[in-house]
């Protein structure tokens, strides 16, 4: 399967599915990056709305 395939998979991907993939992605990533973990993670465990980032926001910020 090519790249250009594998994309088109994913963006048909339930939004559910997409975001297992991506957390898959960056798991792959910085497997061996526990600095990045820990930071990750502490984002992930935010549950302080002021600190969320809308899609939006994500998108301009890391071209989505």
């Amino acid at each position: 399967m090519s790249l250009t395939e594998l994309k088109q998979q994913a963006a048909s991907l339930p939004a559910k599915q997409r975001r297992e993939l991506m957390a898959y992605l960056v798991a792959l990533q910085t497997e061996k990056d526990e600095d990045f973990k820990k930071e990750l993670a502490a984002k992930i465990d935010d549950r302080d709305p002021a600190h969320w980032m809308e899609l939006n926001e994500v998108q301009k910020r890391y071209g989505g």
